[in-house]
């Protein structure tokens, strides 16, 4: 049986070049981003902090449909599923090598924040010395780690949800005529779309509500919603190992 370490670092390594190749593009696009800037009307106080947090977010998205596809190709190809290793060894390997490097890329963007912003210190000291009636230093680092930490779990529920129907489709293609195949493929998509619809607004109203973080009585609520996007996760990956086992198909690559 392939070792859990050695078949991790395998699904790791292309998947460690990817994105970093998407990371020195990001860089490209701020440095360019910049250049323009200084062309034009030149580069403002704070700039350089900004452009690189705003191209961060479309960053992330593009490593996170990458790497998805990455890891739903793992479940469906001979490549892989033709490993003598079990089933939810495989699929626990997947799931952890795709989250890894999406936290290898947060890594690095906290990276980039940290040296751009010692770039501006001198102006972003005075924009924060001008803000008054905030949260102390300790406060705010609290409710930015549990921030990051529901992130984090929101990532994992997502790659479970995406292998979920990516399964369920694979699984129901195999026994189901073209033309019922087509009907519950819509019906899925739209399930995903809906899905993806409520996460968004969860996140979005934890967002609006991240003073809950400086109160007591409400981190207790947060630390539960934390709790059950990872139970949701729980769930899905329990099912996707199972639809792998008796359902899922590979196809040759």
């Amino acid at each position: 049986m392939t070792s859990f370490g050695t078949l991790f670092k395998v699904m790791s390594r292309d998947r460690f070049r990817l994105v970093n190749k998407i990371i020195l593009a990001e860089l490209a696009v701020i440095a360019v981003t910049l250049l323009w800037s200084l062309m034009t009307s030149g580069v403002e106080g704070g700039e350089i902090f900004g452009v690189t947090g705003a191209w961060s977010f479309p960053t992330f998205w593009i490593v996170f449909i990458m790497l998805s596809v990455a890891n739903e190709r793992v479940f469906t190809r001979d490549t892989y599923r033709l490993i003598p290793i079990g089933e939810t060894k495989l699929y626990t390997v997947n799931l952890l090598s795709a989250f890894a490097m999406i936290l290898y890329f947060a890594v690095v963007q906290v990276i980039f924040y940290l040296v751009t912003m010692m770039a501006e210190k001198d102006y972003l000291l005075r924009l924060f010395s001008d803000i008054s009636g905030g949260p102390d230093t300790a406060t705010a680092v609290k409710a930015t780690l549990g921030m990051f930490i529901l992130g984090l779990s929101i990532i994992i529920m997502g790659l479970t949800t995406i292998s979920l129907v990516h399964l369920t489709v694979s699984a129901t293609n195999n026994f189901l005529p073209n033309i019922s195949r087509r009907a519950v493929d819509i019906v899925l998509y739209i399930i995903v779309i809906y899905l993806l619809v409520r996460i968004a607004i969860f996140v979005f109203n934890e967002i609006n509500n991240f003073g809950s973080l400086l109160s007591t009585g409400m981190q207790t609520q947060f630390i539960l919603n934390i709790c059950g996007v990872l139970v949701i996760a729980l769930v899905e990956a329990i099912i996707n190992v199972f639809l792998l086992k008796k359902w899922v198909e590979t196809i040759p690559n």
